[in-house]
């Protein structure tokens, strides 16, 4: 349980479906709220199989490339800082879409797969925290377990992306980007944590 509560707020953390809410209506200007339902259905489905893969398959796949746990844990807490300060700060996070890739998206009749799956929600942030969370897993329960974080994860974001409009009205510019930047401090608190323990076990 304690393994579960973890992955799934950090997996929730990086998701960030709140501030996906605001971009998935800006790559979706021409689109039916029947079509972007399908489109955010889509995209959550597609995303949550890309992370159980590396939840499921990851270790094995780093481990045959002779990558420790402690790199992995070293180069995760890195990264984690990096997009938390993007969040904290308010910036245009760098691993998610870019500017160009919207401008691109909005031409598109289905964005569902890309920009909208990769990398808006499963982007390097939730594969890295997908591969730390797999090495902690020590037996099938816990391997469910996460598998169980990933699915309440994407079908809350699904929720999320399916009721966008409402929630923009209801939230707002500002309440998501307080939002965002709560849930960016705590990203930071874990990635320095990361970064702490990757160390601790390299010179162990």
């Amino acid at each position: 349980m304690e393994l579960f509560l973890a992955f799934t707020l950090q997996l929730f953390i990086l998701v960030d479906p709140v501030a996906g809410v605001p971009v998935f209506l800006s790559i979706t200007p021409h689109s039916t709220p029947a079509e972007r339902r399908v489109m955010a259905r889509r995209g959550s489905f597609v995303a949550f199989i890309i992370v159980a893969f590396f939840l499921m398959f990851g270790s094995a796949v780093l481990g045959y490339l002779g990558i420790t746990t402690a790199a992995i844990r070293i180069c995760g807490g890195i990264l984690l800082f990096v997009i938390a300060l993007e969040m904290l700060y308010g910036r245009f996070t760098g691993t998610g879409t870019s500017r160009r890739e919207e401008q691109l998206a909005g031409e598109k009749a289905d964005i569902s797969i890309t920009p909208l799956a990769v990398p808006l929600m499963a982007g390097p942030g939730a594969i890295t925290t997908a591969l730390i969370f797999a090495d902690r897993a020590a037996n099938l329960g816990t391997h469910l377990a996460l598998l169980g974080g990933c699915v309440l994860v994407f079908a809350v974001s699904y929720l999320f992306l399916r009721q966008a409009d409402r929630l923009m009205r209801i939230l707002g510019d500002l309440g998501t980007a307080i939002l965002t930047r709560i849930m960016g401090l705590i990203l930071a608190f874990l990635a320095v944590q990361y970064t702490v323990d990757g160390v601790r076990s390299a010179f162990a």
